[in-house]
């Protein structure tokens, strides 16, 4: 039975996901629904825990500000390739953009090929989605080891149902890293709310820091804690309201 959701210091840090975490996951990254609850309890606990409140996402950066408007927090986009700090300064980490096309020009045969599967390019990495094409997984995950062969500063990284392909050195933990570094993060207590295999460097880093870290749904994880989304918001609404 998964344990209680714990109660939350008043110098907390917060670093939440967006799909499958703030939003259920959609056909398409551009179909997801954001629910006034989000924008509303996002809100909340930035005014509660000292603007302490980052979303943590494999999505780029304009998109996330185009799903919470008119919020604007900080963001770790792309894993962490691009990264908007409380300030507003934006860190990118283009190392890898000549890579990144590379691999993404050997995988557009295979999506061109496939109706239903999606190669979607952002400005610090790519993703194959095959969601509405479950059956072409094993052939998905063979053409993008196949991409990356031989192109210097990629991995890959393997989520719900797609194959992110970023730069060498990036990753959400790092992105969480970067950010307990600097104002208004630096000496807070960490934590971190995920529902996917990328999120799993977040959560070794903050355990590691003595943190607090929640996995959403099921599937094997490092995270102290577990719930469903429901449960999550739940949870969030009593430390806005009570921090």
């Amino acid at each position: 039975m998964a344990r209680p959701l714990p109660l939350v210091a008043a110098n907390a840090a917060f670093f939440i996901d967006f799909d499958g975490t703030l939003v259920d996951i959609a056909p398409r990254p551009d179909l997801v629904e954001v629910e006034p609850r989000v924008i509303h309890v996002l809100e909340s606990l930035s005014q509660r825990f000292g603007h302490a409140v980052a979303v943590v996402t494999g999505r780029p950066l304009a998109a996330v500000d185009g799903f919470l408007a008119p919020l604007k927090l900080p963001i770790a986009a792309e894993h962490g390739s691009i990264r908007r700090d409380a300030s507003g300064l934006v860190h990118e980490d283009v190392r890898a953009i000549k890579a990144i096309e590379m691999a993404a020009a050997r995988l557009a045969p295979l999506v061109e090929a496939n109706a239903g599967l999606l190669l979607e390019r952002k400005q610090a990495s790519v993703a194959l989605h095959f969601r509405q094409r479950l059956e072409l997984a094993e052939t998905c995950r063979e053409a993008v080891a196949k991409a990356v062969a031989g192109v210097d500063g990629l991995v890959v990284l393997p989520g719900k149902m797609i194959f992110e392909l970023r730069p060498k050195g990036i990753d959400k933990g790092v992105a969480v890293t970067n950010f307990l570094d600097e104002a208004p993060f630096k000496g807070r207590v960490p934590l971190y709310i995920g529902d996917d295999v990328t999120d799993e460097h977040a959560f070794a880093v903050v355990n590691a820091l003595g943190g607090i870290t929640v996995k959403i749904d099921d599937g094997d994880t490092a995270a102290q804690y577990r719930t469903d989304r429901q449960g999550l918001f739940a949870w969030l609404s009593g430390l806005a309201e009570t921090a």
